[in-house]
């Protein structure tokens, strides 16, 4: 049996969830334009055990969001989950915020040939994402580009290209006449680790609690 803690903290919704075997137990989040993760996360975190009736001691991993997206929200996020994960003595599992979105989304396209780009805003008309196929396999490393018409030609190749997650949204008025569909339905949560975080609990795929840090892919700038 696997008991897994996971914490998403990438974005400005911070996600806790209590996993039993890849199956999503009970989670709790909240969103606010403050980004008041210092605040919130530890007591998101106790209103969860306690809803379940669980005790710390209990769990086996613990599961954090790696990034990319907010600074200071991976910073408390890895820092809370390294913390737990050293106190108990269990491993520390890591998932990146762009697999963490494309598993929330669903239903998939039905168009086989689309490619969907998961999004975290990175400032100016810059996001975090990676392509994936309707099958949700990706296709592109995570990279940090600039979202123009030079980005759509370059995936010219498929007939729709999906924007997803709230990243999304500053671009939907800025291709109206072309291939690219804009769904900006929230998708960071902790909901969408539950089943990645427990193969790779079954499979031993742990980090190094003296070593890990967040997945920044710029750098560093306060927020």
């Amino acid at each position: 049996m696997a008991l897994i803690l996971n914490i998403e903290t990438s974005t400005k919704t911070c996600s806790v969830n209590i996993s039993k075997d890849g199956i999503l137990l009970d989670y709790r989040e909240i969103t606010s334009e403050k980004y008041i993760h210092s605040e919130k996360l530890h007591l998101l975190i106790q209103e969860t055990f306690k809803s379940l009736k669980i005790e710390f001691q209990e769990l086996n991993a613990v599961a954090v969001c790696s990034g990319p997206g907010s600074f200071t929200g991976l910073r408390i996020g890895v820092a809370s989950a390294k913390g737990i994960a050293f106190a108990l003595g269990i491993p520390l599992i890591s998932m990146n915020s762009i697999k963490i979105m494309i598993e929330c989304f669903n239903p998939a396209p039905a168009n086989k040939n689309a490619i969907l780009f998961p999004m975290i805003d990175a400032r100016r008309q810059e996001v975090y994402t990676a392509g994936f196929n309707s099958e949700k396999k990706q296709l592109t490393e995570i990279s940090c580009p600039e979202i123009n018409e030079n980005f759509i030609t370059k995936h010219g190749k498929y007939e729709e290209l999906l924007f997803l997650g709230e990243g999304a949204l500053k671009f939907k008025n800025m291709f109206k006449k072309s291939p690219v569909l804009i769904v900006d339905e929230p998708l960071n949560s902790s909901r969408g680790m539950s089943l990645f975080t427990f193969e790779k609990f079954s499979k031993k795929e742990f980090e190094n609690l003296s070593y890990f840090n967040p997945f920044y892919l710029k750098d560093f700038i306060p927020g």
